[in-house]
């Protein structure tokens, strides 16, 4: 049971303004960090399945085809990101559709 006792003057006073958060630690926005972090899980799994794409969907828990949108995606989002800070040739390493172990 709840013990503690009802102020009405709590109840009338306005709600306060909520505390001002810090600035984010990244000024790329939340989908390149995001887009980053997903890159490094993939070549990770790549890594681990010695490059065969249906091995490493498999450590994911994804299918092959979920594997390969996802590298597509995580790919195109680093690229534009390199675009539009004016960096040539910026394309990860290995996040392409063309690594080997494509069965």
């Amino acid at each position: 049971m709840d013990t503690r006792s009802f102020n009405s003057e709590e109840a009338r006073m306005p709600p306060t303004e909520p505390p001002s958060l810090p600035p984010l630690p990244w000024k790329e926005g939340i989908e390149l960090v995001l887009a980053r972090y997903e890159h490094r899980i993939l070549e990770h799994a790549m890594a681990q399945a010695g490059g065969v794409k249906r091995r490493a969907a498999t450590l994911l828990g994804i299918s092959r085809y979920a594997l390969e949108r996802r590298l597509t995606r995580v790919a195109r989002t680093l690229q534009e990101a390199a675009g539009a800070q004016g960096t040539p040739n910026a394309e990860p390493e290995r996040a392409s559709t063309t690594m080997a172990g494509e069965g």
